[in-house]
């Protein structure tokens, strides 16, 4: 599991690539806790899925324990181009609409 951080004029992008599950959830949350602290006062939290090959039940914990901590800084949550089955996934569980709902800033 990789995260690659970049930051614009408002917004932190965290791309994400590999498996976010049970061996790296821990690494995982406290690398982005690390960055949003090293970047506070953005705007917008937006993740970048493209690259993200599998996400568990461990890997969706950290998914809403990233978009409460984006919330608790004051800050929008974008979940970028999920793929399929991470949009099943969250279908599934009941959470897609809590990730990616227009009060998060998801939707223009």
């Amino acid at each position: 599991m990789t995260i690659e951080p970049s930051a614009g004029p408002d917004e932190l992008l965290l791309s994400l690539a590999g498996d976010l599950d049970y061996e790296t959830a821990d690494e995982a949350l406290a690398s982005v806790r690390r960055t949003l602290e090293e970047r506070a006062g953005l705007g917008v939290l937006r993740l970048d899925c493209r690259k993200l090959d599998l996400v568990d039940s461990m890997g969706l914990s950290v998914l809403l324990q990233i978009h409460r901590l984006a919330g608790r800084s004051g800050m929008g949550f974008h979940l970028d181009n999920p793929s399929p089955t991470l949009v099943r996934l969250l279908e599934i569980t009941g959470t897609y609409e809590h990730l990616t709902s227009p009060g998060d800033g998801n939707h223009p």
